[in-house]
């Protein structure tokens, strides 16, 4: 009787068991937004295929391929985080895995959050966009040469890498080692590892991303508000956008220390723990969900008027239709005519650790990806494309093409010598068929269009010129565009 009822106790488990498991199974099944990651982790294409040939990949492929020991990958759609997934590891050395509480270092994605901090202290009447920012400064000043008497460095041209700036980014520092001051960094005087900031263009001409622009708006913001940078950003942007495991305090605070992800190289080499004193331009630590609350906080107040972090007056100047020149914290990509919608994208990069906003501002979705590896722009971009086809952005999906019948056309025209981001590049015709040399790589060119051309194998799209002597234009597999000329025929 005894072993009746524990035999029927076991059955009654082993049902509640299954039974949970199915009725799991079900709902991971119903749930739309599951099936939309995985198609997107699923179908890493290249940017132009050929139709029915696309080498599709995974997440995994490309992580292995590439060496990242770890990334976190957080989907946001219309106010909310609608999925995410972890892959690797944190940690080498202890095994410890990715998770939703690891904290990575965000690099350069800092810089939009402090452009938002920076904007909403305009709309409070701290700051003016287009004010000579000498006029705020303590301390320290824009030193005057040729360049300021031409034009003056302002808050605008700060956050939209115009204002003259030199591009610079040098080395961090041990736990051990002193730390300068903002101004002993500026002035390029002792502790400092980096040289003086300096103007070498004229502030609002030419766009020049600089990381001691950042460094400049960092004490600007500090200037105006006889304030700590990060105690700033802690009540203009991380409170109201309720991010609660991210700092821009260097050193790192003990309650990051223990969640950080280990930092590698493209070899898997540790990068150890370093410091980082621009910390507007690069010094945050936090985590992929916090960068996708920030990015629904600002999308929010852009949709919906909320008002949490600015104003819907301020975004439609964030996300505006004009070029480099009028950036205000993410670069804007909207060349397609024919629709309203805007991407935005910025990317952060450190010692080990890499990082990426992506978004449609019209639709009101971006993904964020972050890596404790370096060698990921191809992995990322492979994300990317497969998030703008998941969802049918206007921009960055990946392009399907079909063989095209040129017939007898001669395609003498189209061989010789290119120049192309300082490759080796012939293209010869052999026995009407296009082979393109790459330095020591051979490829062939299957025709698309009556003068498309395309590398399958490594998703180059050449257009040659329609008449003689014209340039010709290489697309190539992340969609970066250049015109190129032949060098010799």
């Amino acid at each position: 009787m005894k072993k009746s009822i524990i035999f029927l106790l076991v059955i009654s488990l082993f049902s509640c068991k299954e039974s949970k498991e199915n009725n799991d199974q079900k709902s991971t099944i119903q749930d739309p937004s599951v099936a939309q990651r995985e198609a997107v982790v699923n179908n890493l294409t290249p940017f132009y295929y050929l139709k029915g040939k696309a080498n599709v990949q995974t997440v995994e492929d490309l992580m292995s391929k590439y060496k990242v020991p770890g990334l976190r990958i957080v989907f946001v759609d219309k106010g909310k985080i609608s999925w995410s997934k972890n892959y690797g590891y944190a940690n080498l050395k202890d095994s410890i895995k990715i998770d939703d509480k690891t904290v990575f270092t965000g690099a350069s994605l800092g810089k939009p959050i402090t452009a938002m901090a920076a904007l909403n202290l305009v709309e409070q009447g701290i700051l003016d966009l287009d004010e000579d920012v000498n006029n705020k400064l303590k301390g320290w000043k824009v030193p005057t040469n040729e360049f300021t008497k031409k034009g003056k460095v302002t808050l605008r041209r700060l956050i939209g890498h115009t204002s003259g700036f030199n591009r610079y980014y040098g080395a961090n520092y041990m736990p051990y080692e002193a730390l300068p001051t903002i101004e002993q960094t500026l002035r390029g005087e002792n502790p400092s590892k980096h040289p003086a900031a300096k103007l070498v263009s004229v502030p609002g001409t030419t766009y020049r991303y600089s990381n001691p622009g950042y460094l400049v708006l960092e004490k600007l913001l500090e200037d105006v508000t006889n304030a700590k940078f990060e105690n700033i950003i802690d009540d203009l942007v991380f409170v109201p956008s309720e991010m609660k495991s991210s700092s821009f305090e260097q050193p790192i605070s003990k309650r990051f220390m223990a969640r950080k992800a280990t930092g590698y190289s493209e070899n898997l080499q540790p990068h150890p723990y370093n410091i980082i004193t621009f910390k507007a331009a690069g010094g945050i630590w936090t985590t992929p969900d916090d960068l996708a609350r920030f990015t629904y906080t600002l999308l929010n107040d852009h949709a919906k008027g909320t008002h949490k972090l600015i104003s819907q007056d301020m975004t439609n100047k964030v996300f505006n239709k004009g070029g480099n020149l009028e950036k205000l914290g993410f670069t804007l990509l909207n060349w397609n005519n024919d629709v309203d919608d805007i991407a935005f994208r910025h990317t952060g990069q450190n010692y080990g650790f890499t990082s990426v906003i992506f978004g449609s501002v019209n639709k009101e979705q971006a993904v964020i990806i972050m890596a404790n590896g370096v060698n990921t722009e191809d992995l990322f971009n492979h994300i990317q494309r497969a998030v703008a086809k998941e969802y049918d952005w206007d921009y960055f999906q990946p392009t399907e093409y079909k063989s095209f019948d040129i017939g007898n056309k001669n395609l003498n025209g189209y061989a010789g010598q290119y120049d192309w981001r300082n490759h080796f590049v012939v293209i010869t015709n052999e026995h009407n068929v296009l082979f393109i040399q790459i330095d020591n790589e051979r490829h062939q060119l299957i025709p698309v269009d009556e003068n498309t051309f395309l590398a399958p194998d490594i998703s180059l799209l050449i257009i040659f010129p329609k008449k003689p002597g014209g340039s010709s234009v290489f697309l190539d597999s992340n969609g970066d565009y250049s015109r190129v000329n032949k060098s010799y025929k």
